[in-house]
């Protein structure tokens, strides 16, 4: 008798295709700064409290929603202690540098940001607690997520099976 090797069931999330995977990426990664603008803005209207929670909570659950998915897409693969094999190694290598590369990007726009605002028109940056909170939610929340976005992002779609 010959056995035939079990194979994982497989769900939605790991037959997503390339472009639903990076339209996910997307909207972790730009859902919880979304609400903060979001709601910075319309907080400074008269327009009631009923219009922009409901849209600040679909944005952040974008963020939860789409983490969960490419957490559960990515599992360990992103985690620099698995037991990956070759092509595994090098595109986490890859999302490792690309995520790097991002978060360099992103850096280098805020501080050029604020250089302009200060140097170049004379503004003075005012930090209150909301801001600073604000940020370092989305700090905390984002920098962990992305070497799994990246893996999402550039991980090949799956072969179509035979």
């Amino acid at each position: 008798m010959v056995k035939t090797p079990v194979r994982p069931a497989t769900s939605w999330i790991d037959r997503l295709p390339r472009r639903a995977r990076r339209l996910i990426v997307m909207l972790s990664l730009l859902g919880l700064p979304s609400m903060y603008g979001w709601s910075a803005f319309w907080l400074a209207t008269p327009v009631s409290k009923l219009f922009w929670g409901p849209v600040s909570f679909l944005l952040i659950g974008a963020t939860a929603g789409g983490s969960f998915v490419l957490y559960r897409f990515v599992r360990d693969r992103a985690d620099m202690r698995a037991d990956l094999d070759e092509r595994q190694r090098q595109l986490r290598d890859r999302a490792m540098v690309l995520s790097y590369q991002v978060l360099s990007a992103v850096v280098v726009a805020a501080v050029a940001g604020l250089a302009v605002q200060v140097l170049g028109l004379g503004r003075t940056v005012r930090l209150d607690a909301a801001v600073v909170g604000g940020m370092a939610l989305s700090v905390g929340v984002l920098i962990p997520l992305l070497p799994t976005a990246a893996l999402a992002w550039i991980e090949p779609d799956a072969p179509p099976e035979a």
